[in-house]
C-alpha cells in the first residue's frame, strides 16, 4: 500500500467524525433557522440589520439607546463600534442565511489554518492537523454555538491563534503582520480582546523591539486605517452615536443567568446592587490590565502566556457569554500537540463544556 493511501486511511476516521459532527450542527441550525422568528444566526442578523441601516444613511444604533434607554445585559441590540456595521455593508445585500453559511465556513477554515500553522511550527504535518481540527471543532460546544448563532467570537480562534503562532518557533514576518492585523480587528470589533494589544506593547518595550515589534506596527497601522476609513466615508456622527450607546449601555443590568462574567455571578450569589457591581467590574478590569502587564514581564513559556491572555480577556468587560471560551481553542490545539500527556485534560475540559451548557458556571471549570 502506498504512503499516500496509508495517510488517507489514517484520516478516514477523522473525516467520518467530521461529516457526522457537522451534519449534526447543520441539522440543529436548520431547525433553529425555521423557527419564527429564526433563532439561528440571530447575532449575525443584528450586524446585518445595522449594516443595512448604514447603507440607508441611518445610524446603525437603536434609537431607544440613543435616547438614553438602558437595556438589560441579555437584550439583543447592536452596540459594536461603527466599523463593524460599516464593514458588514459589503455582504449585507446577501440573504441572512447565505451570510451565516459563509460566516461558518470562514470561521471554521480559520481554525484549520491555525491548526496547520501550529502543527508546522512543532514539526508536524500541518495539512493533516487542519483536517483533524476542522473535523473535531464542532464538538467544542462554544464554537458550535458561536457558528449557529453567527457570533463574532467564531473568528476569535483564528485571531488569537495568529498571535499564538508569533510566539512559536519559525514565525516569520508574514505571520507577525497577519497577527497584528487580526488582533487589531477583533479588538476594534469586540473591545474585550484589547489586552492582547497591551501585552504586545509591553513585550516590545521589554525587549526594546524584538519580534513583536512587527505585530505592534501592523496592529497600529490597521487601527489607523480602519478608524480613518470609517471617519472619511461616514463622518464623525456614527462615532458620536457610539459614545452615547456606550454611556447608555453602562447603565444596563449586568446580572443574568446567561452572563457568567464575575460581576454577574457575584450579583447572583450575593444580591449586590448594580452600582456596587459596576465598581467591582472596575476592579476586575484593572486586575486584567495588571495581570496582562505581569504576564508580559514575567511569563516566558509561550503556551502559558497565551493561555493566560486568552483567559483574562474573557472578563475584560462585564458580560461573558458561554461561547467566549472559543478563544482558547488555539491554546488547546497547541497543548495537545506539544504535550501529549495533557491530552486527557484537554478532552476533559471539552467534556465539561458540553455539560456546562445546562449549568453555565461550569464553563469556568473547563477554562
Amino acid at each position: 500500500m502506498s504512503r499516500r493511501r496509508i495517510r488517507a486511511s489514517d484520516l478516514g476516521p477523522w473525516l467520518v467524525l467530521g461529516v457526522v459532527a457537522w451534519f449534526g450542527i447543520a441539522w440543529i441550525g436548520w431547525g433553529l433557522w425555521n423557527q419564527d422568528p429564526p433563532r439561528a444566526g440571530f447575532d449575525l442578523s443584528l450586524l446585518l440589520d445595522a449594516a443595512r441601516r448604514v447603507s440607508a444613511s441611518e445610524s446603525p444604533y437603536d434609537p431607544a439607546m440613543l435616547a438614553g434607554s438602558a437595556p438589560e445585559a441579555a437584550e439583543l441590540f447592536y452596540s459594536y463600534p461603527p466599523p463593524v456595521a460599516q464593514a458588514m455593508t459589503l455582504v449585507a445585500w446577501l440573504p441572512n442565511g447565505v451570510v451565516l453559511v459563509l460566516w461558518a465556513i470562514g470561521a471554521t477554515l480559520g481554525v484549520g489554518l491555525v491548526a496547520a500553522g501550529i502543527a508546522n511550527a512543532l514539526g508536524m504535518n500541518g495539512r493533516r492537523m487542519a483536517v483533524r481540527a476542522i473535523a473535531v471543532v464542532p464538538l467544542v460546544l462554544p464554537f458550535a454555538v458561536a457558528v449557529v448563532f453567527g457570533n463574532l467570537d467564531a473568528w476569535h480562534p483564528a485571531a488569537y491563534g495568529a498571535l499564538l503562532l508569533t510566539v512559536l518557533p519559525g514565525a516569520g514576518d508574514r505571520v507577525r503582520t497577519g497577527a497584528g492585523i487580526a488582533i487589531a480587528l477583533v479588538s476594534i470589533a469586540k473591545l474585550h480582546p484589547a489586552p492582547l494589544l497591551l501585552w504586545v506593547t509591553v513585550t516590545v518595550l521589554r525587549d526594546r523591539g524584538g519580534p513583536q515589534a512587527r505585530v505592534l506596527a501592523a496592529a497600529v497601522v490597521t487601527g489607523v486605517v480602519v478608524v480613518g476609513a470609517s471617519l472619511l466615508a461616514w463622518g464623525v456622527q456614527p462615532w458620536l452615536d457610539y459614545v452615547q450607546v456606550v454611556r447608555t449601555g453602562a447603565g444596563a443590568g449586568l446580572v443574568d443567568p446567561r452572563n457568567i462574567g464575575p460581576v454577574s455571578l457575584l450579583g447572583q450569589a450575593t444580591g449586590m446592587d448594580a452600582a456596587a457591581l459596576r465598581w467591582v467590574q472596575v476592579a476586575v478590569t484593572a486586575g486584567v490590565l495588571a495581570v496582562t502587564v505581569l504576564v508580559a514581564m514575567r511569563v516566558r513559556n509561550p503556551l502559558a502566556t497565551m493561555g493566560l491572555l486568552a483567559t483574562i480577556t474573557l472578563v475584560t468587560l462585564p458580560v461573558t457569554w458561554y461561547h467566549y471560551p472559543v478563544a482558547l481553542i488555539p491554546v488547546a490545539i497547541a497543548v495537545t500537540l506539544a504535550h501529549p500527556a495533557a491530552r486527557p485534560r484537554v478532552l476533559l475540559a471539552a467534556g465539561i463544556l458540553m455539560v456546562a451548557i445546562s449549568y453555565l458556571p461550569l464553563t469556568w471549570v473547563a477554562i
